[in-house]
């Protein structure tokens, strides 16, 4: 599946983007020019709430530019935010997804873009990677916090939607648990990020932790190709996703991290410090809103039609939302 510069929402673009390559990304045509608007939450005296209303009329303020990274879930979820701030008449660019977490927070402190969507796992590995890996989502959120905000830049609620690193073997593998593989022999699969992250190989090998030895490793593209390499007999495990649908499609097993080096995994926006400023607690107040929304079964849902259905994200996102009452 590839990414023409068609997209529906790309086509809005305020200034034009630069080819990235062809990535599984939405395809689209019709392109609806209402948007509706949402008032500030206000609270009288009291402390009771006074509910937003909705204007046909764009909000006054910076354009929100959110761009998901280079998989098929990380697409649908950055369509799916994107749909719906734009829904709630917030000016939205949705842009051409390119590379993974490095590139999104590169992305995010050079304001090429001002809103993403990650895991807070990977955010921890990437801005706090001496704070020890939890299972512990707000132990987590308590470890980014302040290295985000140096890079100025905010993490709001996390989803309870959650898509976990797993170490993914044939059906018939002997092993049950990741310490079972040592000994195996066996070539492991996984991104090119793989060997300089602490919950892929660099764990995996550490002595102290696993001390797992490899025959060799192979650097795949991140996605359903580690599953075809896997079928294939081309690799005898891989470092995948937890939401990935070929896991049950094709019968393989997820191995027990008994050693417990995946940390928590909850999908979370990032936004700048700028943008938060100039929207302040009602854009804060309507994302939240979303990600509380957005579970696990969704993610795996999504990727199932993505990925096993090869439908286009941004319909995905526009039929989920849709029946959610949020479009």
């Amino acid at each position: 599946m590839t990414n023409p510069n068609t997209r529906r929402r790309v086509v809005r673009l305020l200034a034009p983007l630069a080819v990235l390559g062809l990535v599984t990304a939405a395809c689209g045509s019709d392109d609806d020019t209402s948007s509706t608007n949402t008032d500030p939450v206000t609270t009288d005296a009291g402390g009771a709430t006074t509910e937003p209303t909705t204007t046909s009329e764009m909000m006054d303020g910076p354009t929100i530019q959110i761009r998901g990274q280079d998989f098929s879930e990380a697409i649908t979820i950055a369509e799916v935010y994107g749909q719906y701030l734009e829904a709630k008449g917030y000016p939205v660019e949705i842009l051409t997804p390119a590379g993974f977490r490095t590139e999104a927070l590169d992305g995010l402190q050079n304001g090429d873009f001002n809103l993403i969507v990650d895991y807070i796992g990977g955010t921890q590995a990437a801005v706090a990677p001496d704070a020890v890996s939890t299972a512990v989502a707000d132990e987590i959120v308590a470890n980014v916090t302040g290295p985000l905000d140096e890079l100025g830049l905010t993490l709001l609620n996390y989803s309870p939607a959650v898509d976990g690193d797993a170490f993914v073997v044939r059906g018939d593998s002997e092993a049950s648990t990741i310490s079972d593989v040592a000994g195996l022999d066996y070539v492991l699969g996984g991104s090119s990020q793989c060997p300089e992250r602490p919950q892929c190989l660099v764990g995996l090998e550490d002595p102290e932790i696993y001390g797992i030895t490899f025959a060799s490793f192979v650097t795949l593209e991140f996605g359903p190709l580690l599953g075809q390499a896997l079928a294939n007999n081309e690799v005898d495990g891989v470092i995948w996703n937890s939401t990935a649908p070929q896991i049950t499609e094709q019968g393989f097993k997820v191995l027990e991290d008994d050693k417990g080096i995946f940390p928590a995994q909850n999908i979370a926006p990032i936004l700048t410090t700028e943008l938060l400023e100039a929207y302040g607690d009602q854009l804060v107040a309507d994302i939240n809103e979303l990600s509380a929304m957005i579970t696990t079964d969704d993610l795996l849902a999504w990727n199932t039609e993505t990925d096993i259905e090869f439908r286009e994200s941004d319909e995905v996102a526009t039929e989920w939302l849709e029946s959610k009452g949020l479009l």
